[in-house]
């Protein structure tokens, strides 16, 4: 799996170029994850549902399943309350893809999507430095470099 780090812009640039992306890379024919980090009290779970309940009660993991999705939500140590856990422990949980999309992201990236401070473009690189930019509503064009990238790409795995 590739991983591309989605950097600069606000959080809401870049969560938006993401989404945009998926859809794009999806009509190609690729699987996309993302990894999105949160802030550190935030909840992913629902409160006054059952997994929440359970996790406020003291779960140090709560596994909610439904027929149609799934979700892992670890409630860290007092001690790791200010720390992230490893880029590789995360993406090792994740079930393989072509492509992750991970906003924020400097380290073991094959892919780096920079957001320019002028809201309408973005510098992409990749492998031994291939570089372009494009303008953020030509998200075709974004796809096709990532999707079209060489060989020279880091792979995560």
């Amino acid at each position: 799996m590739t991983l591309i780090g989605i950097r600069g812009g606000e959080d809401s640039e870049r969560a938006e170029l993401a989404r945009m992306l998926l859809g794009e890379l999806k009509l190609r024919g690729q699987s996309v994850s993302v990894l999105a980090y949160a802030g550190p009290s935030a909840d992913i779970d629902i409160p006054g549902k059952d997994s929440y309940e359970h996790r406020r009660a003291g779960a140090r993991e709560v596994l909610a399943v439904s027929r149609l999705r799934w979700a892992l939500v670890h409630e860290a140590a007092e001690a790791d309350t200010y720390t992230y856990p490893e880029l590789d422990d995360l993406l090792a949980r994740l079930a393989p893809v072509d492509f992750v999309l991970a906003s924020g992201v400097t380290e073991h990236v094959g892919i780096t999507l920079n957001l320019a401070k002028d809201h309408e473009t973005l510098q992409a690189a990749h492998g031994a430095g291939m570089t372009r930019v494009f303008r953020l509503d030509r998200t075709a064009q974004i796809a096709n470099f990532i999707v079209n990238a060489s060989d020279e790409k880091h792979l995560t795995s």
